[in-house]
């Protein structure tokens, strides 16, 4: 599977709204086929971003943390290496010095695309059960590729 460049569509994503998220990232491939299931069950995934070859699934604030300890609540404990990431959102950048102009973003591969838009709402949080579907079903694509098996349906 693969998903088109922001030449043919999607619209970029500024870095910054990535990067001040909490996320779960996993393999492109990984994170196509957990959409592609989540869609067929009709079940939401909040916002989602390309970026080169890691698929994020946009969080809640103060989410990120939570993630192991559910991961694991729901069977699928560290000692797996499934290649899943909660990542928590970063710090705020340094400001630029003053008069330094914005420089124009360059798309190349490595840009950030939306899969899912965030529209008005954030991602999901700790008070919503789909925040554990989608770990789940993550999870579930994660240990599928590690042993080479065909995505679920």
């Amino acid at each position: 599977m693969t998903v088109p460049s922001s030449r043919t569509g999607l619209r970029p994503v500024p870095l910054t709204a990535l990067l001040d998220s909490d996320r779960v990232e996993v393999r492109r491939p990984v994170g196509l086929a957990s959409l592609a299931r989540l869609d067929r069950l009709g079940r939401p995934s909040g916002p989602v971003v390309a970026r080169g070859d890691r698929v994020a699934f946009l969080l809640a604030p103060d989410t990120a943390e939570a993630v192991p300890e559910l991961l694991h609540w729901l069977g699928w404990g560290a000692e797996l290496r499934l290649g899943l990431t909660a990542r928590a959102a970063e710090p705020a950048r340094v400001p630029r010095p003053r008069g330094a102009e914005e420089a124009p973003p360059r798309p190349d591969d490595r840009s950030a695309v939306w899969l899912r838009p965030a529209g008005t709402g954030t991602g999901l949080d700790l008070r919503s059960p789909d925040l554990l579907r989608l770990l789940d079903c993550l999870a579930d694509a994660c240990a599928r590729d590690l042993m080479g098996l065909a995505p679920a349906r």
